[in-house]
């Protein structure tokens, strides 16, 4: 097979070509396997093993979820739901008053 490039592979010398060299050459039509059989395969980087994710369930699931902001002016609704305890504030025309979710 003859290539009509002016490519030298520089990184050949070390064993493998560099990213932009194996993307002139896929530009050019070389195949795959002809890439690797003329570039190498790039040292594999050193990995290290991960426990595997667990998947935990949605925060609502977990826990119990509030509508209303118990405060000492009395409760009001919340807009959105959020965990039971978290802390609030309801909106008066003297200003916020802080409370608990319940």
């Amino acid at each position: 097979m003859t290539f009509a490039t002016g490519l030298l592979l520089p990184g050949s010398a070390a064993g493998y070509c560099t990213t932009r060299e194996r993307i002139q050459l896929r530009n050019e039509g070389v195949s795959p396997q002809e890439i690797d059989r003329l570039c190498g395969v790039p040292p594999q980087q050193q990995t290290v093993p991960q426990a595997p994710m667990r998947s935990l369930p949605p925060v609502q699931q977990r826990l119990p979820m509030a509508t209303v902001c118990a405060t000492s002016a009395g409760p009001c609704p919340m807009m959105v739901g959020m965990p039971v305890g978290s802390a609030c504030a309801c909106y008066t025309p003297w200003g916020a008053v802080p409370g608990i979710a319940r």
